[in-house]
């Protein structure tokens, strides 16, 4: 549920600072959060600390698609984004793996699955370093890719964004002004993608303690 709130801050924050920076702090929080878990004692903890992780969740996602995609040719994107996507159904089973190896093989229980969630090295499908499993694996280090990332520049769309921007009425002026048309010229195809991907989560439920799907 509250994916959908960092989407919004973070896909906001990507829009008009770039998308390096905002992608930097997800996976900051990710550090955070993911270590945050291991170390939970109460049911209320726990939850407070994987809504925290799910708003840096749904924040990254957009960011690192965005950056995946802009710089590719568009009869390229749609077979690039499949790909993207693919990474879901790989995390899954990379989750299920670690969970027979780690939980309830120590004496710290479920812990451990969360803390090597930090340290499992990252599962990259391009240049824009998106992490691709599940979630409770999606911490895997990102402090070796936020020091690549900080190297890299913004995409080359985004920087031609950013210069039409300045040409223009000013950076604020001209970002609102885009919203705006975007929101008017693009409502319908927005409302058809959040019925469309409700519809997708609603359809299938991951069951961690059998370590399989169950479909609705």
């Amino acid at each position: 549920m509250l994916r959908s709130v960092g989407s919004i801050v973070f896909g906001l924050a990507a829009d008009r600072y770039g998308r390096k920076w905002p992608w930097v702090i997800n996976n900051l929080l990710f550090i955070i959060f993911e270590l945050a878990t291991g170390f939970c004692n109460t049911y209320e903890q726990f939850l407070g600390v994987r809504a925290c992780f799910g708003i840096a969740m749904g924040g990254l996602y957009g960011n690192a698609a965005a950056t995946a995609l802009e710089d590719v040719p568009p009869e390229a994107r749609g077979i690039i984004s499949g790909m993207l996507q693919q990474g879901y159904a790989f995390g899954y089973l990379l989750a299920v793996v670690f969970a027979r190896a780690l939980v309830d093989t120590t004496s710290h229980g479920w812990r451990p699955f969360f803390w090597f969630g930090y340290v499992l090295p990252h599962i990259i499908t391009r240049y824009s370093y998106c992490c691709v499993l599940i979630d409770s694996c999606r911490a895997c280090p990102p402090v070796l890719l936020i020091i690549g990332r900080l190297f890299l520049p913004e995409t080359q769309a985004y920087q031609r964004r950013m210069a039409m921007r300045q040409d223009g009425d000013g950076i604020e002026k001209t970002f609102f002004r885009e919203g705006k048309v975007a929101l008017r010229r693009y409502w319908l195809m927005l409302i058809y993608l959040v019925l469309l991907m409700s519809g997708f989560n609603f359809m299938v439920r991951f069951d961690p303690c059998r370590g399989k799907f169950c479909w609705l």
